[in-house]
């Protein structure tokens, strides 16, 4: 998948940023992560924050 784990240069989006940009709900965004549909990172723990190259790959497969 994306290989941003230690990619500083990786745009980070929030989940409402996400979801607007993937034209979806937030709870559909937070089911895609908990099915592992998504890679997301977890500064702290709590706060999800997911690589925007993350998300374009997304896009790119769910629209096939």
């Amino acid at each position: 998948m994306c290989s941003h784990s230690r990619d500083l240069a990786c745009v980070w989006l929030t989940v409402p940023e996400a979801a607007a940009f993937l034209k979806v709900d937030k709870s559909t965004l937070y089911r895609y992560i908990q099915l592992g549909k998504l890679e997301v990172n977890r500064p702290g723990g709590y706060v999800i924050r997911i690589c925007l190259e993350e998300l374009n790959m997304f896009g790119a497969v769910k629209k096939e």
